[in-house]
């Protein structure tokens, strides 16, 4: 099991001394995976929620602003397919829960191509499945991180986008200590360059222009804050005040 930190650091169990000290990783990738990367929630009483429910929306592209965001997080659904291993009348513990740490993730362009890769850690818990119906956390972890996104955007004329392709691996590990690693999961993001903002917010009937200095009006039907600024939903400018281009529509 690889772990990136950083820029190209990768943490790696090398010959026979590491191995008899590192836990292996679970051979088989099908003991967990990952579901899908949830949709923003709806439910937004209390922040955004999210639960372990695999019916819940899954979001199958991305998109980030990075003329006013420096990264990219995902909310993911990740599943276990590990069967009980307690037993009462033995008085066995059940081993098989499990501990989700993170994922490792390679950022690539369309074609394979390597653009970023490294480490992002997480927390989320995971009980054995049921009657052969996997059992679900959801996990929220960065999935393009400052590095590798400004590296996208570089050069990203504005109203631009770009797509790319986060290749996800979750990891964790049981109770019962050992370490598991998910197949790689791939989810498009696009990258674009100041099509997020939104300047509705803005708008001063007592004025001409827009003035993103106005607090936002809570019952404006455009006025929704987003689950996560600057990502997959449009943005008020009066939640970007530190970006230039919030201020100057």
């Amino acid at each position: 099991m690889n772990r990136v930190l950083g820029k190209g650091f990768a943490v790696v169990a090398v010959g026979v001394l590491a191995t008899a000290f590192t836990p292996a990783c679970a051979e088989n990738d099908q003991s967990i995976f990952i579901n899908s990367a949830l949709f923003p929630s709806q439910n937004r009483q209390n922040g955004c929620v999210y639960t372990d429910d695999p019916t819940q929306t899954a979001l199958f592209k991305g998109k980030v602003d990075a003329a006013i965001r420096d990264n990219y997080t995902s909310v993911l659904l990740v599943g276990s397919q590990l069967i009980t291993r307690g037993d009462d009348a033995n008085a066995r513990a059940e081993s098989n829960r499990v501990h989700l740490n993170g994922v490792v993730v390679r950022v690539t362009d369309p074609n394979g191509g390597l653009i970023g890769e490294f480490t992002s850690l997480g927390t989320g818990f995971i009980n054995p499945q049921l009657n052969n119906v996997p059992s679900y956390s959801s996990m929220q972890v960065v999935t393009i991180d400052a590095p590798t996104l400004a590296k996208i955007a570089a050069g990203l004329e504005l109203g631009k986008t770009k797509l790319v392709v986060a290749n996800i691996k979750a990891f964790g590990k049981t109770v019962g200590g050992v370490d598991l690693e998910s197949s790689e999961f791939q989810f498009p993001i696009e990258v674009c360059n100041g099509c997020l903002v939104s300047f509705a917010t803005g708008d001063d009937p007592a004025v001409a222009g827009v003035d993103c200095s106005l607090p936002i009006d809570a019952n404006a039907a455009q006025a929704a804050v987003p689950c996560e600024i600057g990502q997959d939903e449009g943005t008020p400018c009066q939640l970007c005040q530190d970006r230039p281009i919030c201020r100057t529509p």
